[in-house]
């Protein structure tokens, strides 16, 4: 028998040996249940969803209590009238809470709450919502310095056309933007028709001689005036006289007082 004989006969009875069996079994188990371990984790991670949590319903209100009384300021003044306590919840969507009624109630320069009828009302800039109104509280003005458009509209929203209509019927001055045109500020007008001149004026204007324009420089001379027309470079100017201080005398002292009458005095100073 040769050698490679004897070496497969070797590994024939290596492999009838019980424990080899058993080992290999155990080898063969433990594969097994490494491959179902990791297709129950591919399971698992499969089965795992993301949570979503509920949110609010978006009414654009905002759940701060300073962003709702916001809100609430802008509802009332657009209602141009008492809003109940009901109907600002309910435009609120019930974020109404006593916190907000709180800080309503704290603001009295700019709402009016009613106790006794549960009310808020806005309270604009000016109470002026009507042409005639305005025309009144513009002539009762005693400075000119005119009502600002900005502040007229917190009250009163549409006030353009009334502004347009007044200004055409001249009973208004108005100051408009360069940008749009769009009214800025407005007067009233006290003085009569827009764009016209006074006869009185004009006589005047007129009798007012002006000089011919060679004369001009020399009435302006005349005057103690320097016309436009002299390049100030070359004017003189007077020199001024610059006072010199005049320094005091140096006053000298005696130091050696010790020993008057015993030196001689030589009359030096």
């Amino acid at each position: 028998m040769s050698l490679a004989d004897d070496l497969s006969a070797f590994r024939k009875r290596l492999k009838a040996q019980p424990i080899l069996q058993k080992r290999a079994i155990e080898s063969e188990v433990s594969t097994q249940s490494s491959v179902d371990n990791e297709e129950d984790g591919r399971r698992k991670k499969k089965a795992k969803t993301v949570t979503v949590y509920s949110q609010p319903a978006d009414t654009g209100i905002g759940s701060h209590v300073f962003t709702q009384l916001h809100h609430a300021v802008e509802y009332i003044k657009r209602q141009d009238k008492p809003v109940t306590i009901r109907d600002l919840q309910n435009y609120l969507n019930g974020a109404g809470s006593p916190q907000l009624l709180a800080h309503l109630q704290l603001i009295p320069e700019r709402i009016i709450y009613n106790a006794k009828a549960q009310t808020f009302e806005y309270k604009p800039l000016h109470n002026i919502r009507s042409p005639e109104v305005l025309l009144d509280y513009l002539r009762r003005q005693t400075t000119f310095r005119g009502l600002s458009v900005k502040e007229l509209k917190d009250g009163w929203p549409g006030c353009g056309n009334a502004i347009d209509s007044l200004e055409k019927s001249g009973d208004i001055l108005v100051l408009r933007t360069k940008k749009d045109g769009s009214p800025r500020l407005v007067w009233a007008n006290k003085g009569g028709d827009i764009g016209g001149v006074d006869e009185e004026f004009r006589q005047t204007w007129h009798r007012i001689a002006i000089p011919p324009v060679a004369e001009l420089p020399q009435r302006l001379v005349l005057a103690g005036l320097t016309p436009t027309s002299v390049d100030p470079s070359t004017v003189k100017k007077a020199p001024t006289k610059v006072q010199r201080k005049q320094k005091k005398p140096r006053s000298s002292k005696i130091t050696n007082t010790h020993l008057t009458g015993v030196l001689k005095d030589f009359g030096v100073r």
